[in-house]
């Protein structure tokens, strides 16, 4: 038996997962922003022009925090239409 409701939810666990892999590849640019600032400009042969910029990386940060928060809304949605289906007396 296919209930809808349990698609809403995979749909909400696939936006969750995306935004979980926007925040954790956007913190690993920050991260590597912050140890490339720390070593010397001698020991750096990162190019300045294909470098992360902070500012993108910040808000792509904030990006996948908003997307994993709809995601887990829409899971929260889905599991409370699916308990409603549920309770229902036959």
């Amino acid at each position: 038996m296919n209930i809808g409701s349990m698609s809403i939810i995979q749909n909400g666990i696939r936006g969750f997962m995306n935004g979980q892999a926007l925040v954790n590849r956007s913190a690993a640019e920050l991260a590597h922003i912050n140890t490339s600032r720390n070593d010397s400009p001698a020991e750096t042969s990162e190019d300045p022009i294909t470098a992360p910029d902070p500012e993108k990386s910040l808000a792509s940060l904030k990006e996948g925090e908003i997307y994993a928060r709809a995601g887990a809304k829409v899971i929260s949605a889905g599991y409370n239409t699916l308990g409603t289906l549920l309770d229902m007396k036959v």
